[in-house]
């Protein structure tokens, strides 16, 4: 059973024992990502989060990899708008060193300018790498349409520009402001026992301090508009969003249900409607995203540009159809995937530790998976359709990257 303490200096910490296995998953979750970037600093929280691996005042970068590997274990980071996790998978015998690990990049990078500099080279080709990938460009140019200038609507990533742009100075200085002990979760799952977990946390985070004021967050208001990269290239891909709800909000399980209803799955209508039906693409599904204080919901499909137009009005047509009636059948079907993405998930060490950081930083308390099942089984035809005519009532967002007639797209959703 998952438990939370907190340490003397604010830091939470969760312990998940999952009896049986042999590998241990711990993670260090801090409450702050691009989100919390002022101007100047566009792309420096996932920049950041590189540098956190490329060497301390006690290890190298060559001396952290060869730490972790050869013990057979795993160290990864990931940077999202919101928040930032660092996190080692190890046999059940290496937490500790996992552990120490963790604390050393944490709190003691050097943030040296010579791996500095190669490390923003290295930046700007994920960023390219990002932008030679059309399906990622349409959801940043998505992103940016539906929030404008609120960063909710720029890339993690950054661009070249600001990646250069950024010193062991500007490192720092956001580190120092972000990185606050109360913002903090360590979460640990799998073969762990909470004592020693307590034990090691104290040892390796009890004397972390920090004066920083932390992120100065806005919330963001959904503006709409319309975005479009006319490339050459042989598919069009066309995202679409409309108002969602936090990820704290009540209607937020509904609201992933009904993205489950109209597509999230080879029964679901848009799949059965555009490619089953019709043949008139291979890829299509529809979303929702729920962020702290707001939130996205559309839809997302790539076909040939004759396609386009036709797959966007029944979107818009299934949009309606599923906000005015809804079959109890397609509502089960959907209730069963999402009951079962979420159990599944669950089974992971990893994932565990993940959702138990994201519900301490959402909702200040961790759900049980009886307690998120009754809440998607709460949900009725009445929340569902009311999440759909949210969407429809409102502003909304288009992206194209490839050839196709943006304008018509647009005027199917107005």
């Amino acid at each position: 059973m998952k438990r939370v303490q907190t340490l003397s200096n604010g830091i939470r910490v969760v312990a998940d024992p999952m009896p049986g296995l042999q590998t241990a998953a711990l993670g260090v979750w801090v409450h702050a990502g691009s989100i919390d970037e002022v101007d100047g600093e566009h792309g420096i929280a996932h920049l950041l989060e590189h540098m956190a691996f490329k060497g301390t005042k006690r290890r190298s970068a060559l001396a952290l990899a060869e730490a972790i590997e050869s013990v057979g274990g795993y160290l990864n980071a990931a940077t999202s708008h919101q928040r930032t996790g660092y996190y080692a998978r190890v046999m059940k015998d290496d937490l500790a060193l996992g552990a120490d690990i963790l604390s050393d990049i944490l709190q003691s990078p050097l943030f040296d300018e010579t791996e500095l500099t190669k490390e923003r080279e290295v930046v700007v080709q994920e960023i390219g790498e990002a932008f030679d990938t059309p399906d990622d460009i349409v959801f940043e140019l998505l992103t940016e349409a539906a929030w404008d200038v609120h960063p909710l609507g720029r890339s993690i990533l950054g661009t070249p520009e600001s990646v250069r742009a950024q010193t062991p100075k500007s490192l720092r200085g956001f580190m120092d402001r972000c990185y606050r002990p109360q913002d903090m979760i360590i979460a640990a799952a799998g073969a762990i026992d909470e004592s020693e977990l307590m034990a090691l946390a104290e040892d390796c985070f009890g004397e972390y301090t920090s004066k920083g004021e932390g992120g100065k967050r806005q919330k963001a208001e959904f503006c709409g508009g319309v975005r479009q990269d006319n490339r050459d290239i042989e598919q069009t891909h066309l995202a679409l969003a409309f108002p969602g709800v936090s990820s704290s909000d009540e209607d937020f399980f509904a609201t992933r249900l009904f993205a489950d209803v109209l597509g999230g799955g080879m029964s679901s209508r848009l799949f059965q409607k555009i490619r089953e039906e019709r043949g008139l693409a291979y890829s299509v599904y529809a979303f929702a995203d729920g962020f702290e204080q707001s939130g996205l919901f559309g839809a997302y499909v790539n076909a040939e540009e004759k396609h386009i137009i036709e797959a966007a009005k029944i979107i818009r047509g299934e949009m309606e159809a599923a906000s005015q009636r809804l079959d109890e059948s397609e509502v089960a079907r959907a209730r069963a995937l999402l009951r079962s993405s979420l159990m599944m998930g669950l089974e992971s060490p990893a994932a565990r530790i993940e959702s138990a950081a994201g519900q301490l930083m959402v909702y200040g308390a961790l759900m049980s998976p009886e307690e998120i099942l009754a809440k998607i089984d709460a949900v009725t035809m009445a929340d569902l359709k009311r999440c759909g005519e949210r969407a429809l009532s409102g502003k909304h967002a288009v992206s194209i990257v490839g050839p196709g007639d943006v304008a018509g797209v647009e005027a199917v959703f107005h």
